[in-house]
C-alpha cells in the first residue's frame, strides 16, 4: 500500500504541474487520488502498527474513522466521475448545472462526494458511541479490533461501495449508448477539422481512463469482498496485498504514461528553460546598460574633475 501510495502521489504531482490538466475533470480526478491516497496510507500505517502491536485501542478507532471516511470519498468521487461524463454527452444542456461556473460546479461536487461520506462516518460514530447492546447490525469496532469485520464491514462499507459501483456501470452503459446515437446521427464529428470533434475525441477518451480506472478498482474490491467472506484462507489475503501494490502503479500508468501527457511535460519543459534563459538575456542587458550608464558618469565626472574637485561627484563614482 506504501508502493501505491508513491505512484498515487507521483500523478497527483504531474496533473498539479501541468496547467492543462488542472481544469474541472483534473481537479476531480486529484481529489479522488489524494482521498485513496490518505485511506491507503493510514490502513498501512495501521496494520504497521498492529504487526509492531504498537497501537492503543483509541488510536485504533480514530484510525478506522478516518480510513472509512477517506475510502467511502474516493469511491464518490468516482461516482462524481460518471456522472460527470454522462452529463457531458447526455446532451442536456441549458439546465441548472450547466450555467454553473467550473469552480461553482467543482463545489457542487465536492458538497456531494465529501457530504455524504460524513453522514455516514457521523452515523457509524454515533451508533459505536451509543450504549446500546451488542448486534451484528452495529459497527461494534472496540469489540472487534480494528477496523470493521463480518457483517459490520458488509453493512457499512461493502454495501455502499456495491451501490455506487452500480450506479457508475448504469453511467457508463449509458454513455456509451449515447456515443453510438452520436456517431450515427452527427456527421460534423467525422471531421477531423472540426472543433466539436476534437472535444468529442477527448471526451471519449477520458470515458475510456474512467473505465480502466473502474475495473481497477472493481476488481481490488472484489478482491477485498472475497477474503472478508473467506478469512480461513490466509492464500486469499496474499493475492490482495500483491494487487494493493499495483493498484498505484496501474493508476500511474493509466493517466501518466501516455504520448499527450509525455508532450505536454515536454513543453512545459522547454516554456521554463526558455523563460529562465529570456530572463537570463533580460539580466544581461539591464547589467550592460547599466555598466554603460556607470561608464558615460565617469566620463562626465572626470571631465568635472578637471575644472573643479567635488566631494559629492567622487561619491557618486564610488557607488557607480
Amino acid at each position: 500500500m506504501l508502493i501505491s501510495c508513491v505512484f498515487i502521489l507521483a500523478t497527483v504531482s504531474v496533473y498539479l504541474w501541468l496547467p492543462e490538466l488542472r481544469n474541472l475533470h483534473g481537479r476531480v480526478l486529484i481529489t479522488y487520488l489524494l482521498c485513496l491516497f490518505v485511506g491507503f496510507l493510514v490502513l498501512a500505517i495501521m496494520q504497521a502498527l498492529l504487526m509492531a502491536n504498537d497501537i492503543t485501542p483509541d488510536t485504533c478507532l480514530a484510525m478506522t474513522f478516518v480510513i472509512y471516511f477517506f475510502l467511502l470519498s474516493a469511491f464518490f468521487w468516482m461516482n462524481v466521475m460518471s456522472f460527470d461524463i454522462w452529463w457531458t454527452f447526455s446532451g442536456k444542456r441549458g439546465l441548472s448545472l450547466e450555467k454553473l461556473s467550473t469552480r461553482a460546479r467543482f463545489c457542487a461536487y465536492a458538497t456531494y462526494a465529501f457530504g455524504v461520506p460524513t453522514a455516514l462516518t457521523v452515523t457509524m460514530a454515533a451508533l459505536e458511541f451509543s450504549g446500546l447492546p451488542a448486534h451484528p447490525l452495529l459497527p461494534n469496532i472496540k469489540q472487534q479490533g480494528c477496523f470493521l469485520f463480518g457483517k459490520s464491514r458488509l453493512l457499512y462499507l461493502y454495501l455502499p461501495m456495491l451501490l455506487l459501483c452500480v450506479a457508475n456501470l448504469v453511467f457508463f452503459i449509458l454513455t456509451a449508448v449515447k456515443i453510438a446515437q452520436i456517431k450515427h446521427q452527427t456527421s460534423v464529428l467525422k471531421s477531423k477539422e472540426s472543433s466539436m470533434h476534437d472535444q468529442h475525441r477527448n471526451d471519449k477518451q477520458r470515458l475510456t481512463l474512467y473505465i480502466k480506472l473502474f475495473i481497477v478498482m472493481g476488481v481490488n474490491w472484489i478482491l477485498e469482498v472475497v477474503s472478508a467472506l473467506y478469512p480461513q484462507h490466509a492464500h486469499i489475503w496474499r493475492y490482495m496485498d500483491a494487487y494493493n501494490v499495483l493498484i498505484g502503479l496501474i493508476i500511474f500508468i493509466i493517466f501518466v504514461c501516455k504520448r499527450k501527457i509525455f508532450r505536454l511535460m515536454k513543453k512545459r519543459i522547454e516554456e521554463r528553460m526558455h523563460r529562465r534563459k529570456s530572463d537570463d538575456d533580460l539580466r544581461n542587458r539591464s547589467l550592460k546598460t547599466n555598466w554603460r550608464i556607470c561608464a558615460n558618469q565617469r566620463v562626465s565626472l572626470d571631465t568635472i574633475r578637471t575644472t573643479a574637485d567635488n566631494d559629492s561627484l567622487k561619491n557618486k563614482t564610488t557607488e557607480c
